[in-house]
């Protein structure tokens, strides 16, 4: 039996008995829905998601917004609620825009304005002038690298030498970069760079290589389940994404097939690709001619409908060209 989906399933299934009992009460109570992932990092390389959500901090219905500004209605006192080293974003959760986000800019958030970052790549689009009215949203902090340090069952490995530290290797611009914990065992370098990156971003639906010095660990995440669709931007290039669901998936239910703009070749390196990480080895998928059947090579069987994804586990995409697709909720 995989722990890891049982966790998560007897969490959800918790939370929903109890969503349940609350209903035969005069008062009827309403909760997200919560989980937790085991998982096991082991010595070198591997592939890491986090799809389990910090809770909301702010959450309703948009009354106006502005290409840089929200009002959410009922809201107020919304910057007292921020840190501003800290990363936040908003996610719409029901309405037209369901699954599109946008990165709050902590400088010009108010008591009751969410300031948006316009220029940050982290938005999934341009936000056009009440184009969010009526519709609901969520404000969240991303999950961070300190925060996934917190995560471990015993202490990362520190070292003011990069090579010696455990490490998180991030794709930023179509290229990877490395941040790695310091002696210190509190903050967290990249190579030129003396800021502390501690509270760096890891945005939705983004995965991680960790590479483990030392021994292998463990850690355990907990959070909200995200309950709407997740708007999904895909870039020419590798992209390290991971699933915002925690469930396994397959290609095609990541959107992989020619209708939604995948490129198939019989040739593996000309094809559209999803690299994954198993027993520390990397494994690639491709889409075929045809771009509904996806092989690995040296191997006849499709892959289209296996779920070689897993939920806490970050994986390459490599496209020849950009994409959106709406990942449907479970």
């Amino acid at each position: 039996m995989n722990m890891k989906k049982l966790n998560v399933g007897l969490a959800i299934f918790v939370a929903a008995v109890m969503a349940g009992n609350a209903q035969t009460n005069t008062n009827t109570v309403y909760s997200d829905i919560v989980g937790y992932q085991a998982t096991t990092v082991p010595l070198g390389l591997s592939g890491l998601g986090f799809p389990l959500l910090n809770p909301n901090l702010v959450s309703g219905v948009v009354s106006a917004n502005t290409t840089s500004t929200v009002s959410i209605t009922g809201a107020s006192g919304i910057v007292s609620l921020l840190t501003s080293t800290k990363p936040y974003y908003i996610e719409v959760t029901s309405g037209s825009l369901v699954g599109e986000r946008f990165e709050v800019k902590f400088s010009t958030t108010t008591t009751d304005l969410v300031g948006i970052d316009t220029a940050s790549s982290n938005n999934t689009r341009v936000l056009a002038a009440n184009a969010l009215v009526g519709q609901s949203v969520a404000l969240r902090q991303h999950i961070t690298l300190n925060q996934i340090q917190a995560m471990f069952q015993s202490a990362l490995v520190g070292n003011n030498t990069a090579a010696l530290a455990d490490n998180v290797i991030l794709i930023e611009a179509g290229a990877a970069k490395t941040y790695y914990l310091r002696l210190d065992g509190i903050t967290w370098r990249t190579s030129g760079d003396a800021a502390d990156k501690a509270y760096k971003a890891i945005p939705p639906g983004t995965g991680i290589l960790f590479k483990k010095v030392g021994s292998a660990g463990s850690l355990t995440a907990t959070g909200n389940v995200r309950g709407n669709d997740f708007a999904r931007n895909y870039v020419p290039g590798l992209q390290l994404t991971a699933l915002p669901f925690p469930l396994e998936k397959s290609p095609s239910a990541i959107g992989g097939t020619g209708a939604n703009g995948w490129v198939g070749n019989n040739t593996q390196g000309s094809a559209d690709q999803i690299v994954v990480f198993q027993s520390g080895a990397a494994k690639t998928y491709y889409l075929r001619t045809g771009s509904v059947v996806w092989r690995t090579s040296g191997e006849t069987n499709d892959y289209a409908s296996t779920p070689i994804l897993k939920s806490d586990a970050g994986y390459y995409v490599k496209k020849a060209s950009s994409g959106t697709f709406l990942e449907p909720r479970p």
